[in-house]
């Protein structure tokens, strides 16, 4: 549960260090350029770059070697100790090196300018850090622990004070509860802290969570399950055996944000002058209202957030819904239609080719949506859900899927619902990148669009 959060800030700390210890080399070239050493004149940075060659590798292996990154989050009289000996024998073997290739002043004030440099960067921006990482980096996980009694109040303080992992404690709550929690959504874990002999009393509500996709999380007892993965944690001297139907492997996922990240800001570096300007300029000119538009949508495991889309349709037309039922080309609780009166000239082509969903790589950007997973689907669906259907959000919504590449609104709701289920109980950044690659063509040839 929190060890994986811990791996990540560790990798994320080390790779900040070296790209920090980088910049701090060719600041020092740039000080050791503003005053002369007698006899030596400083020549051109590129012929410095071997002690760069030497440099990262070396800080690369002796930082993790002195346990710096043990725990992420140490005190700062620990992080300050174990970065001055481990900058410390960098040093010398730095000198080892100069005085085995290329001995001369100018490499050795480079190289001291270098140290000193790096070690005040490394402590200050840690120290800073530690004060400023009251939010934590990664995804927020929304906790609530089931139980009563001294147990359960122990558990809930100590994921309390775990804050800086991204968790967030909603809550102490009693068995009868825990359903309708769940049933309201926003919960992303619910941990049982019980004794053996109440197992029995909570076989309804683990299965409720199995069935809305909420990790569940039980403090040493056993729990039913049929489809969800069982795996083992421990969280803070606490075991837990775990059931869950989605991915667990934070890593993954935190490589799969990355990657959003990355590509959301491609799409807007492309696209966005040669798409999406020309269509919000063409959306102004040819009909009143706004360029965006608006939604609430339902977001993972059900948190509400706001969908930007470009606007296809007449403004303010959404409240027109309810008379064109008739009209409606999809089973189930979602409204399709190819003749929809209400949409635009131009709201037709853009539907057509996808270029309306565009705006939603600021959803990416934002956290609320991924590029990659079940549509977000607006909350009067969700209220008509069934409640195995419910499960479909218990993964970040995306901009295209499984349903997006299979036919879109030619295919109907039940089988949407399964397509959804199979990508989240098949997930892999391989599945991801084939999707993407499957969207392209669906996009440009319009297939299933209405």
């Amino acid at each position: 549960m929190i060890d994986q959060r811990k791996r990540i800030f560790a990798v994320n700390l080390w790779i900040l260090d070296l790209i920090l210890t980088t910049a701090s080399f060719f600041l020092a070239y740039e000080l050791r350029s503003l005053f002369e050493v007698e006899g030596h004149t400083l020549m051109p940075v590129h012929v410095y770059l071997w002690l760069l060659g030497i440099i990262v590798p070396t800080w690369a292996i002796l930082l993790p070697a002195f346990g710096v990154y043990s725990e992420p989050i140490l005190p700062p009289l620990t992080q300050i100790v174990r970065l001055s000996k481990a900058i410390g024998f960098a040093g010398l073997v730095m000198a080892a090196a100069i005085s085995f290739v290329k001995p001369d002043n100018s490499n050795r004030w480079v190289v001291v300018l270098t140290l000193a440099i790096n070690y005040i960067f490394l402590i200050s921006y840690r120290l800073v850090l530690k004060k400023a990482t009251r939010r934590s980096p990664l995804d927020i996980r929304h906790v609530a622990v089931v139980g009563s009694g001294p147990p359960a109040l122990e558990f809930a303080r100590t994921i309390d004070t775990h804050r800086i992992w991204g968790l967030n404690l909603v809550g102490v709550f009693h068995r009868d509860e825990a359903r309708g929690l769940l049933e309201r959504g926003g919960i992303d874990e619910l941990i049982l802290v019980i004794d053996q002999e109440s197992l029995d009393e909570f076989t309804e509500t683990f299965l409720l969570c199995e069935e809305l996709g909420v990790t569940a999380r039980v403090v040493l007892n056993f729990f039913p399950h049929s489809i969800a993965r069982m795996e083992l944690h421990e969280f803070d001297g606490f075991p837990l055996l775990s059931f869950s139907t989605t991915p667990t492997n934070e890593a993954l996922m935190f490589v799969r944000r990355i990657l959003d990240i990355v590509l959301a800001t491609v799409i807007v570096g492309i696209f966005g002058p040669l798409l999406m300007l020309p269509t919000a300029l063409l959306i102004k000119l040819t009909s009143p209202g706004p360029v965006l538009f608006r939604q609430k949508r339902c977001g993972l495991n059900g948190r509400q957030f706001v969908m930007y889309k470009f606007r296809s349709m007449f403004d303010r037309s959404e409240h027109l819904r309810g008379d064109l039922d008739s009209l409606n080309e999809m089973d189930g609780p979602v409204f399709k239609s190819s003749r929809d009166p209400r949409v635009t000239t131009i709201g037709k082509i853009i539907r057509r080719f996808s270029i309306d969903e565009l705006p939603q790589v600021f959803n990416v950007l934002h956290g609320d949506m991924s590029l990659v997973g079940p549509r977000p689907p607006l909350p009067e669906e969700v209220a008509r859900y069934e409640r195995w259907q419910r499960r479909r959000l218990s993964m970040k919504p995306g901009m295209t899927c499984l349903w997006q590449i299979s036919g879109r609104n030619e295919v109907s709701f039940e089988d949407w619902m399964k397509l959804d289920l199979t990508y989240i109980d098949n997930w892999s950044l391989l599945l991801d990148l084939k999707i993407l690659l499957k969207t392209v063509p669906v996009v440009l040839l319009g297939r299933g669009a209405k």
